[in-house]
């Protein structure tokens, strides 16, 4: 078994990151100017959604009838930033204002069609219904807000490291899984490997339109959060779910003050502020968790 969850979780979508960024690579080296730009961005968020999708398809049995809300999230995500890849530019401001605007209009209604595929649905989820309007809003709202901020620190001179701060943004989500639905922690390791081949790549070549694929990764960490809430009986506080789920706002908003100052020192401000938050975040659901099994184990 442990063989089969490293084969799907980290070699299956190691192998797929890795090809697409071969193939962003070849695109690079034969295609200029927004041409090149485009289709290193499409390539990269095309070859995240596949590997990631490969995890999804490799671990779970899906019925197709009536899959699971979690597992559908990856089609609205995908469509989204691939969308958002397709008008990509490097440009701090766009050769055209109305694409630059219209992008946005995409991420949004993008962010909202994701978070109404995410809420789980059917007869055994009617006790929830009530739930569902405060966390669409969660959702779409935290995700675009993400989106833009990590946006911004992209285009303050940090693409080469900006899918770093959306690899943070993963941290929590999987830690709130891994304690309450393992098929959903597994799919969130095979997310986290693919973030990473990206962001190595996107170091190394540091002008690269490789960080366009964190609108897939901003988007399937909020709907993760989600699913860590619905999908199991713990509730923990509200508070900890809005740092989850506005975790690389948290990460990327000093950066907003150091803009100036060298790489080094920002990557270190960053770094920091993600481990502060991950440690709060982890601290607080290995704490819940410890203290539910004492109970348990005391009753």
């Amino acid at each position: 078994m442990e063989q089969d969850i490293l084969l799907a979780c980290v070699a299956a979508p190691a192998i797929i990151s890795l090809a697409f960024v071969l193939l962003a690579t070849i695109a690079r080296r034969i295609a200029d100017g927004q041409r090149r730009e485009r289709t290193i961005a499409v390539m990269a968020s095309l070859g995240w959604c596949v590997a990631v999708t490969a995890t999804l398809l490799l671990r779970q049995q899906i019925d197709c009838s009536a899959p699971e809300a979690w597992q559908l999230v990856i089609v609205p995500i995908a469509v989204t930033s691939l969308l958002l890849a397709l008008g990509a530019t490097s440009s701090v401001v766009t050769s055209s204002a109305t694409i630059g605007q219209f992008r946005w209009v995409v991420a949004g209604l993008g962010c909202i069609v994701t978070a109404m595929v995410a809420m789980p649905s059917g007869e055994g989820w009617t006790d929830q219904l009530p739930h569902h309007r405060v966390w669409m809003a969660a959702i779409a709202g935290s995700a675009l807000l993400n989106l833009w901020m990590l946006e911004q620190l992209a285009r303050r001179g940090a693409a080469s490291w900006v899918l770093l701060v959306a690899l943070a943004g993963l941290a929590g989500p999987t830690i709130l899984a891994a304690g309450t639905y393992a098929g959903l922690a597994e799919w969130l390791l095979g997310a986290i490997v693919a973030t990473g081949i990206l962001a190595i790549a996107a170091m190394i070549w540091r002008d690269s339109m490789i960080w366009h694929a964190l609108t897939a990764i901003v988007l399937f960490a909020a709907t993760a959060t989600a699913a860590g809430r619905f999908y199991t009986y713990e509730d923990h506080p509200s508070w900890l779910y809005a740092l989850i789920l506005l975790s690389p706002t948290c990460v990327a908003l000093p950066d907003v003050w150091f803009k100036d100052r060298s790489t080094f020192l920002r990557v270190m401000i960053a770094g920091s502020v993600a481990i502060v938050v991950i440690a709060l975040i982890g601290w607080v659901l290995l704490g819940d968790s410890l203290l539910g099994g004492a109970a348990e184990e005391e009753w």
